[in-house]
């Protein structure tokens, strides 16, 4: 609901963290290996300065790449400004907007502990589980006190399944098959211990369960939580705000879709693609470093990838399409001279300390130019 830096950032970093518990996350390596051949196209994790990386590396103090003038690379289609959108594209349907409220009620909602039931899918559970294959324990394969909500397919194949109908206090056995292509461990004294393939069995404690309660949607609850921040009152107008809010971003969603499918590119400057690979190496060395690995061993172990070059190549196509998109924007704020107010910087002040004034100087350019592409759309 409020103002966000989220789309900048969506720029440039070419993937979404997810994490589960190494032992039985439900990660495969096989897409990195099949990746290897392509990883000369970004080079390796070493050829980047990604743990001095910030977010204005690059960035001049009008937002844009230093000493790039983004038109030399990009040919925009002659009806940019006025762009063709047809309204059943971007209209919101009722079902969306009722799942953008159902979000937002998610967002709110609390916990109870469950006491008087078994497990069910869409619970959080609290578990210790301990794993074995062919009766040797496995580096990754036991864990106190972790949280996994039922149903979320987190977990490999069948291992949710069988925490389902045990009450809290029970301790069982969660009998699952590795997949194919599922990376290597190590037994107690780091001897090679393969995974893929192989049937596990874990010993499985539930300590507790919690279920989620959503609050009832009212206008009183509108009020109470929306009224201050956003101007809402009633169930009514959230859901007007709703549609408005998924209108302009779907709006915004189709514009830049038909620029990327329909500007041409001569190149994408080497500045350009290398601020993308730093700024995500940079992204997943700190969430090593949160959870006291280096790079090479965070992404073996929570994405499935063999090492940090092979995650590159598996995201090389993805980087480039960030970076096209990246200096897209700054094609068309040169082509239609626009640069943002200092009412808009200003929008972005709070988040200058860690991201710096050039890049959220970006951001506020990039706004502008949605607005005016969004403003010369031709919606029919």
């Amino acid at each position: 609901m409020k103002r966000s830096i989220t789309k900048a950032l969506c720029l440039v970093c070419a993937g979404a963290l997810a994490l589960g518990a190494a032992g039985c996350s439900k990660s495969d390596s096989s897409s990195s290996a099949s990746s290897e051949a392509a990883s000369s196209v970004l080079g390796s994790a070493a050829d980047y300065d990604y743990q001095n990386f910030t977010y204005s590396d690059g960035l001049d103090e009008n937002g844009y790449w230093e000493g790039i003038r983004a038109l030399d690379y990009v040919t925009l289609p002659e009806d940019y400004a006025s762009i063709p959108v047809q309204r059943a594209d971007v209209e919101p349907t009722s079902e969306d907007v009722q799942a953008q409220i159902d979000s937002l009620l998610s967002q709110n909602s609390t916990t109870q502990d469950v006491t008087d039931r078994a497990a069910a899918n869409g619970d959080t559970v609290n578990i210790d589980y301990a794993g074995t294959v062919d009766g040797v324990a496995f580096t990754g394969g036991t864990y106190t006190g972790y949280s996994l909500t039922l149903g979320s397919g987190s977990f490999i194949d069948g291992f949710e399944d069988q925490i389902v109908g045990h009450k809290p206090g029970e301790t069982f056995d969660v009998t699952v098959t590795f997949p194919d292509g599922y990376r290597d461990s190590t037994d107690a004294d780091g001897n090679a211990l393969v995974l893929s393939g192989k049937q596990a069995v874990f010993s499985v404690t539930l300590n507790s369960i919690e279920e989620e309660v959503l609050p009832e949607l009212t206008d009183a609850w509108v009020d109470e939580t929306l009224g201050t921040s956003n101007d809402l009152h009633s169930v009514e107008a959230l859901r007007a705000f709703c549609q408005q809010q998924l209108y302009t971003s779907n709006l915004n969603t189709a514009v830049m879709d038909y620029l990327m499918d329909n500007a041409t590119f001569s190149e994408v400057p080497k500045a350009v693609t290398d601020y993308q690979v730093t700024q995500c190496l940079n992204y997943y060395d700190k969430m090593a470093q949160y959870y006291g690995y280096d790079l090479d061993t965070f992404v073996q172990s929570m994405l499935g990838y063999d090492s940090a070059d092979a995650m590159l190549a598996a995201m090389a196509d993805s980087i480039e399409s960030y970076a096209k998109e990246a200096l897209l924007y700054q094609a068309v704020a040169e082509a239609m001279d626009l640069a943002p107010t200092q009412e808009q910087i200003d929008a972005y002040s709070t988040y200058t300390d860690t991201y710096g004034a050039n890049y959220c100087t970006m951001i506020a350019m990039m706004d502008t130019v949605t607005d005016a592409l969004t403003t010369g759309a031709q919606v029919k």
